[in-house]
């Protein structure tokens, strides 16, 4: 069973030696830069990904402070650990961290991802996302998903 759990002293370092496949090194800063971020920039949600009691992956969330809105969320960091993948654990765990980020009052959720990562924009698309045709700073494609439709849908 997968949930999310919160960053703490218990997991931490468990978050940061999850690691990718050589391949996908480019794709996703590593937990450590995240979990570092995480404790500078307070609107930051790190949630650990775990599959019964074993940590498993790693992701964050915020919600737009610039400029401030209360509905928009960005899900910009979202790994799961090279021994895990390709067994459903990503797509369930993407769905609880949206129905998560929906109760804290997002009408909306963005993320990105690298042209080059198939897989990333493959599960994002499958739970609803849409590429809004603009990239970051960093030339990722921009996703957003709609969670008032999804919800009002369901």
């Amino acid at each position: 069973m997968i949930n999310l759990k919160n960053l703490d002293r218990e997991n931490w370092i468990q978050c940061a030696r999850l690691s990718l496949d050589e391949s996908q090194k480019d794709y996703v800063a590593p937990n450590v830069y995240s979990i570092a971020e995480s404790k500078v920039e307070e609107h930051y949600c790190p949630r650990v990904i775990c599959f019964n009691n074993d940590v498993i992956g790693f992701l964050t969330y915020c919600v737009e402070i610039d400029p401030p809105d209360e509905t928009l969320f960005w899900l910009f960091r979202f790994m799961i650990d090279k021994n895990n993948q390709a067994k459903g654990y990503g797509t369930e765990a993407l769905q609880i961290a949206i129905d998560e980020i929906f109760t804290k009052g997002a009408k909306r959720i963005r993320t990105m991802y690298k042209s080059s990562n198939h897989y990333a924009g493959k599960l994002y698309k499958k739970l609803g996302f849409i590429e809004t045709g603009e990239y970051d700073e960093c030339g990722d494609i921009i996703l957003e998903l709609n969670i008032s439709l999804q919800k009002n849908a369901n």
